[in-house]
């Protein structure tokens, strides 16, 4: 993904992927702190770290070992999802949401999703949609279809509001959860016609 983002000028974190923990730690002067810690494969972002210290970022590369990992810049902002269908050449929004991410009163404990969710997401503007869908969701879509990769189905593009803009977290693709409770009840249309649509372009 962030490869294409790099490929496609998708707005999105500095990075660099490595492979060894030598390399990962030896990369980390490449970023301020605080830094992200990202094990690279499926399903591993539940891993994160977000070092706000660089012992805290170099213990983390520790424990990840060797392997695939990404190390990320840090994005302030607040962050929203946004859900797309695309039928292997065009996208369109359908919602966005935003789910409750750190355990504890205040926002003190580690991140997490699962924790429930609302819909729409009040910070997610309809300019700020249109910039996503323009800049993030659209170009994406485009690349896939021009690697002869087209993708068809709910694209969900995790994204962080920085004061540069939407820029892309990572994607999903499917409705995730809890998003999906949120998202269900508010689709007033014939839902399954419209899948069905995505489904045969």
């Amino acid at each position: 993904t962030k490869d294409l983002c790099a490929t496609a000028g998708i707005p999105t974190a500095a990075y660099v992927r490595v492979e060894r923990e030598a390399d990962a730690l030896a990369s980390l002067d490449r970023f301020p702190i605080p830094v992200v810690i990202k094990a690279d494969g499926l399903a591993a972002g539940k891993g994160v770290t977000v070092a706000m210290r660089r012992a805290e970022a170099e213990a983390a590369i520790r424990a990840a070992g060797d392997g695939p990992m990404v190390i990320e810049e840090y994005l302030e902002g607040e962050e929203a999802s946004l859900f797309a269908l695309v039928d292997g050449n065009r996208a369109i929004a359908l919602a966005s949401a935003q789910d409750h991410k750190r355990v504890g009163e205040g926002d003190t404990g580690p991140n997490t999703g699962g924790m429930g969710a609302y819909s729409p997401a009040p910070v997610l503007s309809p300019e700020l949609e249109a910039d996503a869908m323009r800049e993030i969701v659209e170009p994406t879509a485009r690349a896939m279809a021009e690697a002869g990769t087209p993708f068809n189905g709910v694209l969900y593009a995790g994204l962080m509001l920085t004061a540069e803009g939407p820029k892309l977290i990572e994607y999903n693709v499917g409705f995730g959860d809890p998003e999906c409770e949120a998202i269900m009840p508010r689709i007033e249309c014939d839902f399954a016609a419209l899948l069905h649509a995505v489904a045969t372009g």
